[in-house]
C-alpha cells in the first residue's frame, strides 16, 4: 500500500538530489525550489509505482529500497533494471507523452521522492529557466540511454551472426 507524505527536510535528500543527472548544473536554491515540490511515497515490497499503458504522471527519484522495472509481452516478464537511491524512472514516458511501456514495482519496502506532471507544470509557469534546464538535462539522459540501447542491440546481432 503506497502511503504519500510531505518531504520535509532537505538535509536529508539534498544528497542524493544533488547527484543525479536531472539536476545537472542546477544552484542550490533552484534545487531547493525543486525539493519544495516533491512528495514522498513510502511503498511495501510488491506495490506498481506504475505498469505498462498507464498515463504518465510523474518523474520517481528512488530514496532507498529497490525499484524493479519490468517489461512484459503476453505471459513473458523480464525484469530489465533494478532501480536503487538516486535513481530516476517515468521520466521517458513524462516526456513522451506516451503511455509506459515498462511496469516499475517494489521489490522491497521502499521510499521514492516523486516529481509529480502537475508540478512540473507549475515549475514550468514560474520558473522557464529552471524548468527548461531540467528537460534538457533529461533529454541527455534519455540520450545516454538510447545510446547504451544501441550498443546492446549491435553486440547481440553480431553474437547471433556468429552463430549462424
Amino acid at each position: 500500500m503506497i502511503r504519500t507524505a510531505p518531504l520535509t527536510d532537505f538535509k536529508s535528500v539534498s544528497e542524493i538530489i544533488s547527484q543525479l543527472r536531472l539536476f545537472g548544473g542546477v544552484t542550490d536554491s533552484q534545487r531547493e525550489g525543486v525539493f519544495r515540490r516533491l512528495e514522498l511515497w513510502k511503498v511495501e515490497e510488491g506495490d506498481l509505482l506504475f505498469q505498462k499503458g498507464d498515463e504518465p504522471s510523474a518523474i520517481y527519484i528512488i530514496k532507498n529500497g529497490q525499484i524493479d522495472i519490468q517489461i512484459t509481452d503476453g505471459d513473458v516478464t523480464i525484469n530489465k533494471h533494478e532501480l536503487h537511491c538516486g535513481e530516476c524512472c517515468g521520466e521517458a514516458s513524462l516526456l513522451s507523452m506516451h503511455c509506459h511501456t515498462a511496469t516499475a514495482r517494489a521489490a522491497t519496502d521502499s521510499e521514492v521522492m516523486v516529481l509529480s506532471k502537475r508540478a512540473l507544470i507549475q515549475l514550468k509557469h514560474e520558473d522557464l529557466e529552471l524548468f527548461a534546464l531540467l528537460v534538457m538535462n533529461l533529454a541527455r539522459e534519455l540520450a545516454r540511454r538510447l545510446h547504451f540501447t544501441d550498443q546492446l542491440l549491435l553486440e547481440a546481432t553480431a553474437r547471433s551472426a556468429k552463430l549462424v
